[in-house]
């Protein structure tokens, strides 16, 4: 997969920009608040439909315009195709190839990308929050079922919440507990899908992590990687591949702590309460990790993710490296380069050149970024 150009039209600080991309390597140079990392928000926001680095997309209009639009040309199975997205203050306008898409399901997961930023570095020891987002990042641009039904998830579990805290409020109303059980079952039956295809994504990232990490450690530290699992734990049970791991006894489980939820006004147990936990040579990471073990596990998950990706789609994804190389010490810096291949096209974002190796120079496209003016050197 590769992205043969890029469209802006008043995003961020770009009143327009068109920008051809080489194949292999691009690099973008410049000091902060220039416009770089716009360029991948951007790529981003044409995987995702969404941003990393802002929840409000209006934030991504340039300062006194209504709306803001970009669009890629992209090579995917041998075949060009146009991906074009605007948002303006009343949403979102989606369109493939000039087919318009009404839902975002149906056009994310067309551009696949990686991205590596300096906020991964609290993966390991940050919210459980930026785990959960991570897996389900990683299958919004797989599976459109998944995306569906993590959305609806979030839509039952927001009903449920609201509802909770009426309840509290009028504990006599039997017409609220009904529809509290309605809900309970219809949350269940999407907490029993979300949670299956989880525990099967972790265990098959975790095989390319852990060889990541043997590689980065030179063999000295093995990672593993855990999904914690709020509805496992409350039912005692170590698989989902259990028979009694179903939707009618979780949603009896969920109902059997009604009355603490009622209480709290939120739901205690389900996938939005599930964790990853890291393991370094048995001992958990969150608590014991140096900050070099850290940076050794997410460059491993991220360079795992490529490899997830190329396995279940057929492709390569877009590699984003978003200011890392200052983040990594020298040796992290080696392994992360090294790792790319002719076959990834990869975007860095620098403040110095003289991060990037010399013999990746020679087969790449530079780019120097200041005040939102951008200067091509091949």
């Amino acid at each position: 997969m590769k992205i043969n150009n890029l469209n802006l039209l008043y995003f961020r600080n770009y009143d327009h920009l068109y920008i051809e991309f080489h194949p292999k390597l691009n690099i973008l140079v410049g000091e902060n608040a220039n416009g770089k990392t716009n360029i991948i928000e951007s790529i981003f926001l044409l995987a995702l439909g969404k941003s990393f680095r802002t929840k409000r997309d209006s934030e991504c209009i340039k300062f006194n315009q209504e709306v803001t639009c970009m669009s890629c040309v992209i090579e995917k199975n041998c075949s060009e195709k146009d991906i074009m997205l605007a948002i303006n203050n009343k949403g979102k306008n989606a369109k493939i190839s000039g087919i318009k898409k009404n839902k975002l399901t149906d056009f994310v997961g067309e551009l696949n990308v990686v991205l590596f930023s300096p906020e991964d570095l609290q993966l390991v020891k940050g919210a459980p929050a930026l785990r959960r987002e991570f897996i389900d990042r990683e299958f919004y641009q797989i599976s459109k079922k998944y995306h569906r039904c993590s959305l609806m998830y979030k839509h039952l579990l927001k009903q449920r919440n609201s509802l909770l805290k009426d309840i509290r409020k009028n504990r006599d109303d039997e017409l609220s507990i009904i529809y509290l059980e309605t809900l309970t079952s219809q949350l269940a039956k999407l907490a029993v899908y979300l949670t299956r295809e989880r525990v099967n994504f972790v265990n098959k990232i975790s095989i390319f992590a852990e060889k990541n990490m043997l590689d980065i450690s030179d063999g000295k530290e093995k990672l593993k990687i855990v999904y914690k699992s709020s509805l496992l734990e409350s039912m005692n049970l170590e698989s989902t591949d259990n028979s009694d791991f179903n939707e009618n006894n979780i949603s009896s489980i969920i109902m059997s702590r009604s009355k603490e939820d009622i209480y709290n006004g939120n739901t205690k147990i389900g996938p939005h309460q599930d964790d990853l936990i890291f393991f370094i040579n048995d001992v958990e990471a969150r608590q014991f990790a140096s900050q070099g073990q850290q940076r050794s596990i997410v460059l491993s998950l991220r360079l795992a993710e490529i490899y997830f990706l190329k396995e279940y789609t057929g492709e390569y994804p877009i590699l984003l490296l978003d200011d890392v190389l200052s983040e990594l010490d020298s040796f992290r810096q080696n392994k992360l380069l090294d790792s790319i291949n002719e076959n990834i096209q990869t975007f860095i974002t620098t403040p110095d050149i003289k991060e990037i190796k010399e013999n990746l120079l020679k087969q790449s496209k530079v780019f120097y970024i200041k005040n939102g003016i951008i200067t091509e050197n091949n």
